[in-house]
């Protein structure tokens, strides 16, 4: 929403999300998650047009992070992927309901 609403880049929008929940005293799997929202956040905003749909997206991501766990440790762009595959799930789900 800082991208749609205040006018930011969305890569400044999703560095700023990042660098905030850096600083939230959780422990580093919520940072990890809290990052990769971010990436989620960074979709078009014809997509998502309201915090329900964002909410969703977040539920698919949540349950794809958690899941995912213990998969690929170690491996570079899990978090950029769990952001792609959430979006475009919600994506799908979206096209197929209306």
């Amino acid at each position: 929403m800082l991208h749609s609403k205040a006018g930011w880049s969305p890569v400044l929008a999703s560095a700023s999300v990042g660098l905030i929940g850096s600083f939230l005293p959780v422990n580093s799997n919520m940072r990890a998650a809290i990052y990769s929202g971010s990436f989620a956040g960074m979709c078009s905003s014809e997509l998502v047009s309201n915090y329900w749909e964002i909410f969703g997206i977040s539920l698919i991501g949540a349950v794809i992070y958690l899941y995912s766990l213990k998969l690929f440790q170690g491996f570079g762009g899990k978090l950029g992927t769990i952001a792609f595959v959430s979006v475009a799930l919600f994506y799908l789900i979206k096209g197929s309901i209306i």
